[in-house]
């Protein structure tokens, strides 16, 4: 469905937040925090009122599967047909209003947070380009706009994770970041060349319809098989995934806003939605979805028991982030796009609150990020616990909030989908003890016991009316929002209940796995009470350690030993990147450059200038200014002449006679 108006509401969805950015950009150097913050929240908040008003026109009898805007034609060569065609569907509708609802609260939130700072006005205009960039990536009809957007984020990440510069570490973050993304996005590449190649269009309706029909591959090498899997190595790169998660813990060197904005509800999870949105390509390829799933399923372990060791506040959500992450590609592996793009959802709800939760903490507490130096913040800052309180029940997956029906979801289908089995969802089992056991201790070590801080000279308070907002109105979201996808095993034993509605919602817009049933009802609730158990039981494990017996955590990190260290210290992924990627290639590109540059580059450039340079002296002497010199090299040039002349008038003659017989 397009229309005028469509198109006017697309206009001012997509332009909003770029004419924020332009409106802030060019008065980049003020430090009216509050006008800058004014004009971005303003922005974001008419972009979500603008998709709200696109998103309410397919709900209704006789709704549209979606609303389209075709603007005009940008490319248009050798076969490749792009225009600039912007698309709400039932699948970019969750999206987007995410990311600009959660967008304007982060906005919001970033008032009082950047109040003073020294560059507001330049933060609240990559903000803005940020969620501009976004919404290009996500309501784009093709994956050429789609992979705009893709750098355009990157972009701004770079941008916002390196903002505080003058830091050799953050800015350090900030280009290990850029240049991770980089190594993803030429996989994106790749994979988009592979579809343009087996399908002529780089359309997602195109592509869909084309593969509509279509057998699986069974094999490697197939073109579907290698086109979903550079593709996932591109998500790997934005989505953090195994290999190339080591950019997002460094991120937290951006401001707290941007963790929650960028790193925790909307670019992180830009690989998920790809793969959500051509679901019906990548269900052909099961070996693709099965490296998916292994590779969703190790990252969420991985990155659970990384989480179980750190001590920087906004570190132990970004290993968290990067957990449930793995969670989201765990179910696009097994086929359960629908799970995905429900813990999505939640997902940004509790770990955006989670995030301006901590902000709120680091700001109350004078920019401090060691758990170890918090504790007892409870007693100094009701609201921020209050609304943590909130999101740790959400992400531990304890009902009926909304972590538990998203993640419950995804175990199950881990469990009982033709692509699952048991083996994922153990890995899924116990990444969900290891969340529930270190959000619990970040809970305990900041806002429970007794204070470790100096209570004399640290003075803790509470955020004010432009943080304590975006906590409550996200922590109400945290809450509830798992109600939209009640599974239907609840849903049977709830009268009157209507069923799963994001599954309603989502039906006919991804693909479902060949054979795919609801399975034993009893198995299910088997399952989920082992989940919940195990949650509870950590939590309270934890709750212990961290509470009420801290000595004991001392005794069985010295009974851990080695495996401790490891670890605390990431597994020393980094350090083995360095020594076995980064170091090698820095050194060889020393040795290229002192071997071939100097030996051979440089020195053929200076033989070459020195012939040049010499024949040019020798030409000068010719041109002496002497008129007598100029005058003899005219004779000369003459008889010369005269000389040529002569001598081929004889050769013809010569030719003449021979030609004429004598």
């Amino acid at each position: 469905m397009a229309s005028s108006k469509a198109e006017f509401l697309f206009a001012i969805l997509i332009l909003a937040p770029l004419l924020g950015f332009v409106a802030n950009g060019l008065r980049w150097k003020s430090k009216n925090y509050m006008l800058a913050g004014t004009i971005a929240t303003a922005a974001a908040g008419i972009s979500f009122i603008s998709a709200l008003a696109i998103v309410m026109r397919l709900f209704g009898e006789g709704a549209p599967k979606a609303v389209t805007a075709d603007f005009f034609q940008w490319i248009s060569i050798a076969g490749l047909e792009v225009p600039v065609s912007f698309v709400i569907d039932h699948i970019s509708a969750l999206m987007v209003l995410v990311v600009t609802g959660v967008g304007t609260l982060i906005h919001l939130f970033s008032i009082g947070y950047m109040s003073h700072d020294e560059r507001p006005t330049k933060y609240f205009a990559y903000l803005n380009l940020f969620l501009f960039n976004m919404l290009l990536l996500i309501l784009g009809e093709n994956l050429v706009l789609m992979f705009v957007g893709w750098e355009g984020v990157g972009l701004c990440s770079y941008l916002l994770i390196g903002f505080w510069f003058t830091d050799k570490e953050k800015a350090a973050a900030g280009m290990k970041a850029f240049v991770t993304n980089r190594i993803g996005d030429a996989g994106f590449l790749l994979g988009m060349f592979m579809l343009f190649i087996t399908f002529g269009s780089l359309g997602f309706s195109e592509i869909i319809s084309k593969v509509a029909g279509l057998a699986a591959e069974t094999g490697w090498t197939g073109p579907i098989t290698l086109a979903a899997l550079f593709l996932f190595v591109g998500a790997t790169g934005k989505s953090a995934q195994i290999p190339l998660y080591v950019w997002l813990p460094d991120a937290m060197a951006g401001p707290t806003p941007v963790s929650a904005l960028i790193h925790a509800a909307t670019m992180v999870t830009a690989g998920v939605y790809m793969i959500v949105r051509l679901s019906p390509l990548f269900i052909l390829a099961p070996n693709a979805m099965m490296v998916i799933a292994i590779v969703g399923a190790a990252t969420a372990v991985m990155a659970a028991t990384i989480g179980l060791t750190q001590f920087d506040i906004k570190k132990v959500l970004a290993y968290s982030t990067v957990s449930q992450l793995g969670y989201m590609f765990l179910a696009c592996g097994v086929g359960a796009f629908g799970a995905a793009m429900f813990h999505l959802v939640t997902h940004a709800f509790f770990k955006a609150l989670m995030f301006l939760g901590s902000g709120s903490v680091i700001h109350g507490m004078h920019e401090e990020q060691d758990i170890r130096k918090m504790g007892g913040l409870a007693k100094y800052m009701p609201l921020t616990h209050l609304t943590f309180f909130v999101g740790w029940i959400a992400i531990i997956g304890l009902p009926p909030f909304a972590g538990f029906f998203s993640k419950d979801e995804i175990l199950w289908f881990a469990f009982s989908s033709p692509h699952g089995s048991v083996w994922l969802w153990l890995a899924g089992f116990v990444g969900a003890a290891c969340t529930a056991f270190y959000m619990t201790r970040l809970m305990a070590l900041t806002f429970w016991g007794k204070p470790r801080f100096d209570e004399h000279h640290t003075h803790p308070h509470e955020a004010g009316p432009s943080m304590a907002i975006p906590l409550v109105v996200l922590a109400i979201l945290s809450a509830v929002g798992g109600f939209m996808g009640i599974p239907h095993v609840i849903g049977e034993i709830l009268p009157g209940h209507p069923g799963n509605w994001l599954e309603h919602w989502l039906h006919g817009f991804i693909a479902v796995p060949a054979g795919e049933t609801h399975g034993s009802a009893v198995m299910e609730w088997i399952l989920m009470g082992l989940s919940v158990s195990i949650a509870g039981l950590s939590a309270i494990t934890a709750y212990f350690f961290y509470v009420k017996e801290p000595a004991v955590v001392e005794r069985v990190k010295n009974r851990m030993g080695r495996l401790h260290t490891l670890v605390y210290n990431k597994y020393f992924v980094d350090e083995i990147y360095f020594a076995k990627i980064i170091d090698p290639i820095v050194n060889g590109s020393k040795a290229l450059w002192a071997f071939v540059d100097v030996n051979f580059i440089d020195r053929a450039t200076f033989v070459a200038g020195d012939l040049v340079k010499g024949i040019g002296s020798t030409a000068r002497t010719l041109q002496s200014g002497n008129l007598q010199q100029y005058a003899l090299f005219i004779a000369l040039g003459v008889v010369g002449f005269l000389a040529f002349l002569f001598e081929l008038r004889a050769s013809l003659g010569k030719l003449l006679m021979q030609a004429f017989g004598g």
